[in-house]
């Protein structure tokens, strides 16, 4: 694929990417409104990931089977009908449903493009191509809730308008043409276990950023909305913070190619500690935005320097393994954080999600300043 075909391509997989990331906070305030609970918004919140994790066994053969641009097309295509759905129904169970299988859409195309470029980009600037990549990528989560700002968050529109971001996406990559299906058959000498021990500190990251920002997406907004912010302004917090991790992944991927990359790690999980820490504290004030940004950098480093050290230490068939297994530990942290911080905010108010979400990060930074200790010094592993 040459140069123009690529952007072509990474533009349209923006687009199809910033309407899923527009449906999470979308859907949330939209049921909220409707009376459903905290508990059970959170619970429906953590459904798409459970999509998401049921269809990335499937991604490899069929992308093997029918390429990378059909298998990107064939999730685009599902996504819009599903966007139609929600805009025709009111019921929580088929909203329930829908949202799942909207999920699912994700999985194909975001295990399909990560496929392709984690065998793609050369391991002297492994840093800052990745970090450009996952810019790309973070780009739409923070654009995807932007538009609410403009579209609101009522009525048919925001959905049909998620449909029709979807269409032109899957116009820009018929533009970019087909792409070879991708093999991937290699041999894997290592066993999933084996992988994860390898870089266990690593894939301990991915899930905390899992936890978090599935719970931002979701659940952010509605911390603003309990302390007495607008719904402009608890869809800013979400922009912000989302924005900020775009930017975070280019700024930490290009130190990860300068400086040590488990002392950046650790500097990252810092701050997702005393980010949330700090919250209760400046909700009121101005200090927000940059505590959100602070938050947001910190967050979207954390997640490329995982996947930096991944590409870094696997190669072939292990390196496959290694990206699947870092999308499924992401999955499972946006699965279980929703549910778990819906119910500690339904218990304790508010305050209950981000004191939640200091509490995972720190037991997530011990764990994995332990591995880090202790796990095996093997280079270039296939």
């Amino acid at each position: 694929m040459n140069r123009a075909r690529l952007f072509i391509a990474i533009a349209g997989g923006f687009l199809s990417a910033s309407s899923f990331w527009m449906s999470l906070p979308l859907i949330a305030v939209s049921l909220r409104r409707d009376g459903v609970s905290d508990l059970w918004v959170g619970i429906i919140s953590g459904l798409p990931w459970v999509g998401l994790l049921a269809v990335l066994p499937l991604v490899p053969r069929l992308i093997h089977r029918i390429g990378l641009q059909r298998t990107v097309l064939s999730g685009m295509l599902i996504s819009i009908l599903v966007f139609i759905g929600f805009a025709t129904t009111r019921s929580v169970i088929l909203w329930s449903l829908l949202f799942c299988i909207q999920g699912a859409t994700l999985g194909l195309r975001w295990a399909a493009m990560d496929t392709w470029i984690n065998g793609a980009v050369p391991d002297h600037a492994r840093g800052r191509l990745i970090g450009l990549y996952e810019l790309v990528a973070s780009g739409s989560i923070a654009a995807g809730p932007a538009c609410l700002v403009f579209l609101g968050n009522t009525g048919s529109l925001p959905f049909i308008t998620c449909a029709a971001i979807v269409t032109a996406a899957s116009g820009l990559l018929l533009i970019a043409g087909r792409e070879s299906a991708i093999k991937v058959r290699a041999k894997i000498h290592l066993s999933l276990w084996r992988i994860l021990s390898l870089e266990a500190a690593a894939f301990t990251g991915i899930a905390l950023v899992g936890v978090t920002e599935a719970c931002n997406l979701s659940l952010l907004p509605l911390f603003a909305l309990g302390a007495g912010a607008t719904a402009a302004t608890a869809s800013m917090y979400v922009v912000i913070v989302q924005g900020a991790g775009a930017a975070g992944a280019f700024l930490f991927g290009f130190l990860a190619d300068k400086f040590s990359r488990p002392a950046i790690l650790l500097g990252t999980g810092f701050i997702t500690i005393t980010a949330p820490l700090a919250l209760p504290l400046f909700y009121a004030s101005s200090l927000v935005w940059p505590l959100l940004l602070a938050w947001g950098l910190a967050i979207g480093g954390m997640f490329t320097l995982g996947m930096v050290v991944l590409g870094a230490r696997f190669k072939g068939g292990s390196l496959a393994s290694a990206v699947a297994l870092s999308v499924a530990v992401y999955t499972i942290g946006g699965i279980l954080g929703p549910p778990a911080m819906g119910a500690l905010m339904a218990s304790f108010g508010s305050f209950g999600l981000p004191y939640g979400l200091a509490a995972i990060a720190s037991l997530s930074v011990a764990a994995a300043s332990c591995f880090e200790v202790l796990r095996p010094h093997v280079v270039g592993t296939r």
